[in-house]
């Protein structure tokens, strides 16, 4: 994987979704072959300034990478998504919503080397993929 991936993300979610998933990988931003960032809004950050701190940073990875970014984030149509869908108007980058320990497991143990919207469409697939029903553990009621 080339294209960096940014992670975003109210309070400290998307660095733990980042930290947990080097864990259990064993492995650390030294291996990867693209930069995977976490990037933690405050609660109290409005619309304006988590706007600019996404920009910010989207530009950075863009620009030293010239490839774009994929962008993954928590919910759609909270702050972080639409200041990312907002920033992917202006920059090279694509905006995947829902992100998951899975999606991001399967970043950090070495995504296959895909262009930006090919790599968006296989961790979304992927996060989709690792939504299982496991069991229940009620019983359904005669009807």
């Amino acid at each position: 994987m080339t294209v960096p991936v940014l992670i975003v993300s109210h309070g400290d979610l998307a660095r733990e979704l980042l930290a947990s998933a080097r864990a259990i990988s064993g492995r650390d931003a030294s291996t990867e072959k693209a930069p995977i960032d976490a990037l933690c809004v405050d609660w109290r950050a409005g619309r304006a300034q988590a706007s600019r701190l996404i920009e910010t940073r989207i530009r950075q990875l863009d620009q030293e990478h010239g490839s774009g970014v994929l962008i993954l984030t928590e919910m759609f149509g909270d702050t972080p998504c639409n200041s990312a869908l907002r920033a992917a108007g202006v920059t090279r980058a694509a905006v995947v919503t829902g992100v998951n320990l899975p999606m991001v497991l399967s970043l950090c143990c070495g995504a296959p080397d895909l262009d930006l919207p090919d790599l968006a469409d296989w961790i979304w697939s992927n996060g989709r993929k690792s939504i299982q029903l496991a069991a229940t553990g009620l019983a359904r009621p005669a009807e």
